[in-house]
């Protein structure tokens, strides 16, 4: 019967911890990044809070970024962060760390949206 309800107050808190985080991201996607995926690309679009959209498929085999605003098409390459990710060439950096979403173009920020 302990063993019972060991196993019960270890299990319980699990699933319940569990479940929380699924809808955790349900909220996430319901705002203003929905994201599509599949194992190599990841296809998402942010709207910035002036209503600027940006559209990006990242290939996470090549490393590489395609991002479409305001129906120009800019490709990025992926460089090694310790933490966030960040792609660029030799116009164009796109950041992403803890939520908050920067592109910049020759140094000037032109596109920012912050979760």
């Amino acid at each position: 019967m302990a063993r019972k309800i060991l196993i019960f107050l270890i299990v319980v808190p699990l699933l319940v911890s569990c479940l929380s985080r699924k809808s955790d991201r349900k909220s996430v996607k319901a705002t203003r990044i929905t994201s599509f995926q599949q194992p190599e690309i990841v296809r998402s679009t942010i709207i910035s809070p002036d209503g600027i959209t940006l559209k990006q498929t990242f290939n996470n085999v090549n490393g590489t970024c395609v991002l479409e605003l305001k129906g120009e098409m800019i490709e990025l390459k992926q460089e090694r962060m310790a933490s966030g990710i960040k792609y660029s060439n030799q116009h164009y950096i796109y950041t992403n760390w803890h939520g908050e979403t920067r592109l910049l173009k020759d140094g000037k920020l032109i596109f920012s949206h912050d979760e």
